[in-house]
């Protein structure tokens, strides 16, 4: 029987070296893999977590944007309400305007608000904006400047009226009312259609009103810079940029002042609802039917004030300087005209109201409501010569501001459906007061001087309750009678059409939305002109300045 026998394999010389180095040959791969592994593992949570820290500021962008927006929907409400409530604040308010919550944030860095501001036109380092809405009445209406040229009894031609306006020369003015007229004949210095079809791109003259401020880009002379001036952030503060020659845009003159272009005190969208808070019609004290003017008066106030109204338009104002004066419009003639020929052939007969023979034509028209005030008319009443003070008087500067009041809610002197082009006297800056016929550099500064401090809240709102009619400013003493009747066809302290700012922030930083609207509210509901995107030009508003208080140190 064979037998078998294993015989015993021999290692090689040097085979455990082999397979410890396999061994740490795995091992370090191992290693290497895991490394990556880990690498790409934190690579990816770093991405992640870059990805969900862009998602959130993405989010927060998108709520801050959503805030200013709702700003300006929210301003909308404010506006309707101002429609029926004329005490409603809409000046200067930051419990109002300021830092307004939208919902409730978990954490405070979370919550997002927004806050409505109008840059102040001062242009100072240190200057504060309100927190509250501008008037277009505030700025000079461009479309008016042709009615320097057409009124004869007004000796302001249209460069004087605008010649404080920064950066307005008299070419520039002519190329303005080129524009605005309806003839295609240039004036000296001026521009129509003829110039502007030869440029590269071509257009026409408008030859008509502007419908929109930026026309003035198209106007031969008026250059971006001269439109936009040196606040390129439109925040109505001297920032550095804007105060350091051409070293960074916008290139500006390092004077220490900031010079604010065109736009910031022209506009074409100055406009007033010539109607009650109510909707209800208002009377026009210039109705060509004089009879039907008595009845509508009468039944609204009294006798006294009908009679006192109807004299005046039968006669004029006795005490009143010539220029000032009122005259009747070529409508209202036509009227007269219309009426008195009727009369002479016997076809209406007789008319009496008060007392007074109303078959005359009128002899006088109101330039403005003010024309009232201490006027004094003579007229024949049952047979005999009268003479008639006017229930308004200065001598009672309280008591004249309720009555004015009332009259403004509830008379107009025009019979159109707005009012446009007035200045409003309680926010218009120096440079645009001055473009009212009659109104000198010392009339201006004395409105300036009497306006408060914006930072003061209280007194703000205090003075401004006080002076919501223009007839503070004979009250006051800062115009004489005179004059006061003068600048009444361009005065007011309201105004339909609003601009402001609105921004969207959080309260611990974060990023934030500012955009700029116009809310047009001379019809119901109020509705948005234009929103404007000013994200880009920067916050433009420190935190502490959102509620117009000082920087803090």
């Amino acid at each position: 029987m064979k037998q078998y026998f294993r015989t015993p394999c021999r290692r090689q010389p040097g085979s455990n070296a082999s397979h410890a180095n396999r061994g740490g040959f795995v091992l370090l791969v191992v290693t290497i893999v895991v490394i990556l592994l880990s690498l790409a593992a934190y690579s990816y949570m770093s991405l992640m977590e870059t990805e969900q820290r862009a998602a959130g500021m993405f989010g927060r962008d998108v709520e801050a944007r959503l805030a200013a927006e709702s700003g300006i929907e929210y301003v909308a409400t404010q506006v309707a309400l101002r429609q029926t409530d004329a005490t409603l604040d809409l000046y200067h308010d930051p419990t109002r305007f300021s830092r307004q919550a939208m919902g409730q944030a978990e954490d405070a860095r979370g919550q997002v608000r927004f806050s409505v501001i109008s840059p102040s036109l001062v242009g100072q380092t240190d200057s504060l904006p309100r927190s509250g809405l501008m008037t277009e009445t505030a700025r000079f209406n461009i479309n008016r400047l042709l009615e320097f040229e057409n009124d004869t009894d007004d000796t302001t031609d249209p460069f004087t009226a605008v010649s404080f306006i920064p950066g307005m020369s008299e070419d520039i003015c002519s190329a303005i009312l080129d524009w605005i007229d309806s003839d295609e004949e240039p004036r000296t210095g001026g521009a129509e259609s003829t110039t502007y079809e030869g440029l590269a791109v071509p257009y026409s003259a408008r030859n008509g009103p502007m419908q929109s401020i930026d026309e003035l880009l198209q106007v031969q002379g008026v250059t971006p810079s001269l439109f936009y001036g040196e606040d390129a952030n439109r925040n109505g503060r001297l920032d550095p940029n804007e105060d350091d020659g051409a070293e960074r845009l916008p290139n500006d003159d390092q004077d220490g002042v900031l010079d604010f272009g065109l736009r910031d005190y022209l506009t074409v969208s100055s406009r007033e609802r010539n109607m009650q808070t109510t909707g209800i019609e208002k009377i026009n004290i210039n109705n060509g039917i004089v009879a039907e003017m008595f009845d509508l008066i009468e039944e609204s106030f009294d006798t006294e004030t009908a009679t006192f109204i109807t004299a005046y338009r039968l006669t004029g104002d006795q005490k009143a300087d010539s220029q000032a004066q009122g005259k009747l419009t070529i409508e209202q003639q036509q009227m007269v005209d219309w009426i008195a020929k009727n009369l002479a052939n016997g076809e209406l007969g007789k008319v009496t109201r008060g007392g007074m023979d109303l078959s005359n034509p009128p002899q006088a028209s109101f330039r403005s409501l003010y024309d009232l005030i201490d006027a004094e008319v003579q007229v024949e009443i049952n047979g005999a010569q009268q003479t008639l003070a006017s229930p308004w008087t200065s001598n009672d500067p309280a008591g004249l501001m309720e009555q004015m009041l009332v009259l403004e809610e509830m008379l107009t002197f025009l019979n159109d459906d707005f009012i446009d082009g007035r200045i409003n006297v309680n926010m218009a800056p120096r440079e645009v007061l001055l473009a009212m016929p009659d109104m000198t550099e010392t009339m201006a500064d004395a409105i300036l001087e009497a306006r408060p401090p914006v930072d003061d809240t209280i007194k703000a709102a205090d003075i401004m309750s006080s002076r919501r009619s223009p007839v503070w400013l004979l009250t006051e003493g800062i115009v004489d009678l005179v004059t006061f009747k003068r600048l009444g066809p361009w005065l007011t302290t309201t105004g339909d059409v609003f601009s402001f700012q609105v921004l969207g922030h959080f309260d611990q930083g974060g990023p934030t939305t500012r955009l700029e609207a116009l809310i047009d509210a001379t019809k119901k509901p109020p509705r948005v002109l234009f929103q404007r995107d000013l994200t880009l030009l920067g916050r433009g508003f420190e935190p502490s300045l959102l509620d117009g208080q000082p920087n803090e140190q």
